[in-house]
């Protein structure tokens, strides 16, 4: 039995990769200016998107009390809880695949 390498790379016609670009026969003509006005709302959207973008992924509070408590000893592991959490994280990955 033989084992197929994978794919081959295909290379293109010399013609084909320095063909220059054809402009669109219905295209309409490039002006010098165009002038574009955001709605209110979207005005909105882009203000709200730049303020989530400025919100860590991370919360760095959280983390360091977290770690302070693992390192004090006085953070509590409930494994039962971490596995009920798991078999349900499962559940739901097993529903989604169908």
């Amino acid at each position: 039995m033989k084992i197929d390498p994978g794919l081959k790379q295909v290379t293109l016609p010399a013609s084909v990769e320095n063909r220059p670009a054809q402009p669109q026969k219905n295209a309409p003509a490039p002006t010098a200016q165009t002038e574009v006005t955001l709605s209110p709302r979207a005005a909105e959207l882009k203000q709200l998107e730049t303020q989530l973008a400025a919100i860590p992924v991370v919360d760095r509070a959280r983390v360091d009390s977290i770690k302070e408590a693992i390192a004090s000893g006085q953070y509590t592991i409930h494994p039962e809880k971490i596995a009920d959490e798991l078999i349900v994280s499962v559940k739901e990955m097993l529903h989604v695949a169908k």
